[in-house]
């Protein structure tokens, strides 16, 4: 087709018509008919709308692309087989306890900037933004001694909690580190690497759990046998408590913005059941739900927007009982928003995002993915063997791992 006829046909197919007397260079000069006029500017309108509809679409999906949380490795070691794993609550320290006695903390690069031989060590703590390591043995009544070191790798003092030790956290911003003991003592620390004090706080019961308020300026501990959970400050003044059924153990987390409290409680010889309860920070009650599993782990993301909690139950298929595993995501009302997992996909909960728009699993092989809060798989990365054993930061930002290739991997969530 000649140049001409196309345009003409072009023209023609917009309603347009083109004088057949008047030649192609002077056709635009000519008057257009009324009701070619209006099918133009109807036309024209209607372009308009396509690229407004274009330009909105195009920027709503780089708005989304902006958004979208994808996980890659940030580094790679290898080490010997660790008894624990920690993360710094900042994600910026790494540190990890071998079963032949050797304690390694790793900077944000992977490079070593601590290592320390510790025979009977089980659990290593990164404080003072890396100035400061503490390492203890766990539920060991032969060994109650919290040591401390600075980062050049000199002792700086050592402290005997007199009991076996529970529990152990370090606060948000780095500067105290806390145990509960068996005898019920909660021992808060200032590990100045100067200067070292402690304070002592008596809550009654075993202090199985302990956390910090993301402000540092607060610690909340589970207590058992004188079941419940308590406040103190810093300073050790009492803030409040609360009780529940004895023999109830509940590991507690605090929501990144402070404003709830997780609890999650295993099951036992007497019941196989999981529980999780969400408080708020005057240690009222909101809601409660039972689920039907075990070896569960759960997390509430930091705007407490989503509570996530995976768990492992037995199927029964024929005369078989097959194991499978599933992740269950609840809104801060206890409404159940998804349940994902089963015998082709085993999840097994990890972290929530920085954003707590993403949840973050393991296959239970060699994978992590990110799921958004509808469930659906946003990103995968594959390390180079089977996942034995993973911790992750505060935020949930990055994930240490352990893998069956003899090999320290750390995982950081894009955003």
């Amino acid at each position: 087709m000649r140049r001409q006829d196309c345009f003409r046909k072009t023209r023609e197919s917009f309603g347009v018509g083109i004088p057949s007397r008047v030649n192609r260079r002077h056709a635009d000069s000519q008057v257009l008919p009324q009701h070619g006029l209006e099918n133009l500017l109807k036309i024209s309108f209607r372009v308009r709308l396509l690229l407004i509809a274009s330009l909105a679409i195009s920027v709503a999906t780089a708005t989304l692309g902006d958004v979208r949380e994808s996980l890659s490795v940030l580094w790679k070691q290898p080490t010997d087989p660790p008894v624990s794993l920690t993360v710094s609550p900042d994600g910026r320290f790494f540190g990890v306890v071998t079963k032949e006695g050797f304690v390694r903390c790793y900077d944000s690069r992977g490079r070593v900037f601590w290592q320390h031989e510790a025979r009977g060590a089980t659990d290593v703590l990164i404080a003072q933004n890396g100035t400061s390591v503490l390492l203890f043995s766990r539920l060991n009544p032969t060994n109650c001694v919290v040591r401390f070191y600075r980062k050049d790798g000199e002792l700086l003092w050592e402290h005997d909690a007199e009991s076996s030790i529970w529990s152990a956290a370090v606060s948000p911003d780095g500067q105290y580190a806390a145990i509960g003991t068996g005898k019920g003592h909660i021992y808060l620390y200032s590990p100045y690497p100067n200067r070292p004090r402690w304070r002592r706080i008596r809550p009654g019961g075993i202090v199985h759990s302990i956390t910090f308020t993301p402000d540092s300026q607060a610690i909340v501990a589970g207590t058992w046998q004188k079941s419940g959970i308590c406040c103190y400050t810093i300073r050790g003044r009492f803030l409040w408590r609360c009780m529940h059924y004895t023999e109830r153990q509940y590991e507690l987390q605090v929501s990144g913005d402070g404003r709830m409290i997780l609890g999650l409680k295993s099951g036992n010889q007497h019941s196989l059941d999981t529980e999780i309860r969400l408080w708020n920070m005057s240690g009222k009650l909101l809601w409660s739900r039972t689920i039907r599993g075990f070896d569960p782990c759960a997390r509430i993301s930091p705007q407490s927007h989503f509570i996530a909690v995976s768990y492992a139950s037995y199927r029964k298929r024929k005369k078989e009982q097959i194991l499978e595993r599933k992740v269950a995501v609840y809104d801060t009302n206890g409404r159940l928003l998804w349940n994902k997992g089963g015998l082709f996909f085993s999840p097994s909960l990890v972290s929530l995002s920085p954003t707590g728009e993403s949840v973050v699993v393991s296959d239970c092989k060699q994978s992590f993915y990110n799921m958004d809060c509808k469930g659906k798989i946003l990103s995968k990365v594959t390390l180079g063997g089977n996942i034995r054993d993973h911790e992750s930061s505060n935020d949930g930002r990055r994930i240490l791992a352990y893998c069956g290739d003899g090999c320290l991997y750390v995982v950081q969530v894009e955003t």
